[in-house]
């Protein structure tokens, strides 16, 4: 059976399946990415593999990180595999930036490219580029 309020993501809290010192880094990278966007939407580290939700943070109800890490691995792992095509040669894939009508989301992968961030904001509340550079700078 399924209530409806329990199932629903806590809003505005740190969330995930990391623990430890993961998890406390993990924590320290989201409070770093609300201090340079209070406005984002959500934000969430995945591991690829398993799409595990490491660390997840959400401002809205309607946004449930654990189902859009499910979506975002499926794209991830589609995308490094149509880069394994000769003609791309040895490329690699960074970001990921996909444009809504209302909302921006990017995907980047780590330096460690076993697991990726996640973020989202409203279009109206920041530009892509300054998104783009924040997720740059951040997620290393």
């Amino acid at each position: 059976m399924k209530i409806p309020f329990l199932t629903k993501p806590a809003i505005k809290k740190v969330t995930g399946e990391a623990f430890g010192t993961e998890r406390a880094q993990l924590t320290t990278l989201v409070n770093e990415f609300l201090q340079e966007l209070p406005e984002l939407l959500t934000f969430s580290v995945v591991d690829i593999k398993s799409a595990r939700v490491l660390v997840a943070y959400t401002s809205q109800a309607n946004f449930d990180p654990y189902k859009l890490a499910t979506h975002n691995t499926k794209v991830v792992k589609e995308f490094q595999k149509a880069l394994t095509a000769s003609w791309l040669g040895d490329q690699q894939m960074n970001d990921l930036a996909i444009v809504l009508e209302d909302q921006f989301h990017i995907i980047r992968l780590m330096p460690d490219r076993r697991r990726y961030c996640h973020l989202a904001v409203k279009s109206s509340d920041t530009n892509m580029a300054i998104a783009r550079e924040i997720m740059r700078s951040l997620a290393k």
